[in-house]
């Protein structure tokens, strides 16, 4: 498989993404899933990604992909399944999974492209099964400057 991004693209798309997400309410139930468009603006008007989440008390999923070429630069999977990455360490459990041009190139299987990290992740993304915090970890593992705009919040408890 031929990867349209490299890790240095993949990088800058991150970067665009804490400019993209500004203004959001985002009402979540108990069992939810849904997908915000974001737009980049500047001198990055072209690009959009779109942030996907699937949520349940059990299982929280949330990605951050690349309208371009449909890439996920990273996911958060807080559940009980697992990655294997191609060194052949399997992540069990909470981890985030990063696009890698070597994780794609080492695989070789013409699909995969991203390398799993357990959590807690670099000290930015915490292991934990509350969704607020995760998504605050990410808003801030992205870099997003979180404002008075952005508002989650959930009907039911997905603790």
């Amino acid at each position: 498989m031929e990867l349209f991004l490299t890790d240095e693209e993949a990088n800058r798309l991150m970067k665009m993404f804490k400019q993209a997400l500004q203004k959001y309410n985002i009402q979540l139930k108990e069992i939810d899933k849904g997908e915000i468009l974001l737009h980049g603006f500047g001198d990055v008007d072209n690009e959009e990604f779109r942030l996907i989440y699937k949520i349940s008390p059990e299982n929280k999923v949330i990605n951050l992909i690349e309208c371009k070429y449909n890439y996920c630069l990273f996911r958060i999977n807080i559940n009980n399944n697992f990655h294997k990455n191609a060194d052949g360490t399997r992540i069990q459990g909470n981890r985030i999974n990063i696009f890698s041009e070597e994780e794609s190139f080492l695989k070789g299987d013409g699909k995969t492209y991203m390398k799993a990290f357990p959590l807690p992740f670099e000290n930015a993304i915490r292991n934990t099964s509350d969704f607020f915090e995760l998504f605050e970890d990410i808003v801030k593992f992205a870099n997003i400057i979180k404002n008075d705009d952005l508002n989650i919040s959930i009907q039911g408890s997905l603790l």
